[in-house]
């Protein structure tokens, strides 16, 4: 079993899919604008539709895997998304993502440790090198397992 994690944006939704011991097992971004794509690929369990959007993890691993929840960032950008999965009758439950993005650039480093010079800098001052709303979205589920 795993759960989604969705960090909805203006421009852009981050995704998490991870187990329910809080592993990550593949996670992405979209545009905004391909969320109804995203929800079909969700609903059909076409994970394969997935790879163009990856960051972290195997597609593979979603093969095996049936969705025990949905929980989605309840910022100010969530309504469209919340909209779209009550149009499906998906259940899901809006989660407070407060520090989660800080958070997410944490896991970035813990992922993709900094090589050369740049390790020895604090990790306060480094900036990923990619976006990271998938983390953010792995993070919301990780902070509501763990309460």
């Amino acid at each position: 079993m795993m759960y989604l994690g969705l960090d909805p944006g203006r421009d852009k939704v981050g995704f998490a899919f991870v187990d329910e011991e809080g592993k990550l097992i593949y996670s992405g971004i979209l545009p905004a604008s391909d969320l109804d794509l995203f929800l079909s690929i969700l609903m059909k369990d076409d994970w394969e539709r997935l790879k163009p959007y990856g960051r972290e993890g195997e597609v593979s691993l979603l093969y095996n895997e049936r969705l025990k929840g949905i929980l989605l960032g309840g910022g100010t950008t969530s309504e469209k998304v919340e909209l779209a999965l009550k149009r499906l009758g998906l259940n899901y439950e809006v989660v407070d993502e407060s520090f989660s993005t800080e958070r997410a650039r944490g896991l970035y480093f813990q992922i993709h440790p900094p090589r050369g010079l740049r390790k020895y800098l604090p990790r306060s001052l480094l900036v990923p090198n990619r976006d990271v709303d998938d983390l953010a979205a792995w993070e919301l589920v990780k902070m509501w397992l763990q309460r």
